[in-house]
């Protein structure tokens, strides 16, 4: 009797070590993984479903990220908040959408969670002669001149606003004026010219974009794409009837990776408003 009773002891020891455990931590690593027996079980023994991780990512944004839809699916049913976020100001929808990770089906995680009305987005695009260095085959100045005449932001805004409604979704409203915008998208056209030992211009091009919260104010978001050995490698032009052919399919390839760093950071924007 003493046997049973010294094991019904430590049985119950162990059960009340059990109860005082906090799970949260792991609920957190069976949401990503999809789990859901172990996400009900830690759940049912008291872990806080709006635990984070040190992201500021709670469980439902983690499955979420992840695609794994049946676990949102338990998670919201759990009474999760679908609108909370992390710490850089993303939402489990937003990390669906521009984070996702894994092999999960974040379409259809995407379809389960409310999704935050769509941002405006103003665009102010120019290009600058200031990487126009020299020509092997006429003055900087009219090298400048003819560039000028390939109108580059017109074909950036072409290309950025078929994107927009191809690809992207659909997922901004490009507005005219900045005082209707959520923010404006700076871009910055930099096509640059080198004339290399005699033998030909060295042609490449860089596009400088910043996300502001307004015009003149703050800048959330700030990145080069492109360049001569970063994205888009150099290219020799022998005469100046080449720049354009060189220069104008530059444009289109970096529309899309634009468009996605930009909103990403102007859904967190206007969520965290």
């Amino acid at each position: 009797m003493r046997f049973f009773a010294a094991v019904l002891l430590s049985a119950s020891a162990l059960l009340g070590q059990g109860q005082d455990q906090d799970f949260s931590v792991d609920l957190l690593q069976a949401a990503l993984r999809g789990r859901n027996g172990q996400v009900k079980a830690f759940l049912d023994d008291g872990a806080d479903l709006e635990a984070v991780d040190r992201n500021g990512r709670t469980a439902l944004m983690l499955a979420a990220q992840h695609g794994q839809v049946s676990t949102v699916e338990l998670l919201l049913g759990r009474g999760a908040n679908a609108t909370a976020r992390d710490h850089e100001g993303a939402s489990a929808y937003v990390l669906a959408l521009f984070s996702p990770v894994g092999h999960g089906n974040h379409q259809a995680t995407l379809k389960l969670l409310p999704a935050p009305p769509r941002p405006k987005m103003a665009l102010d695009v120019k290009w600058s002669p200031i990487m126009l260095v020299s020509s092997c085959f006429a003055t900087r100045e009219e090298a400048a001149r003819m560039v000028d005449g390939f109108h580059l932001p017109d074909q950036f805004l072409r290309a950025f606003g078929a994107y927009v409604q191809s690809s992207g979704r659909n997922l901004v409203e490009l507005v005219g004026e900045p005082a209707d915008a959520d923010a404006l998208l700076r871009v910055e056209l930099q096509p640059a010219s080198a004339c290399v030992a005699q033998t030909g211009d060295s042609l490449s091009l860089s596009i400088e974009v910043r996300v502001l919260r307004e015009p003149g104010g703050e800048t959330i978001f700030q990145k080069t794409f492109g360049g001569g050995l970063r994205g888009l490698h150099a290219q020799t032009a022998t005469n100046l009837e080449q720049y354009a052919p060189l220069f104008e399919p530059w444009i289109k390839p970096h529309a899309g990776p634009i468009y996605w760093a930009a909103t990403g950071e102007l859904y967190r924007l206007t969520i965290a408003r």
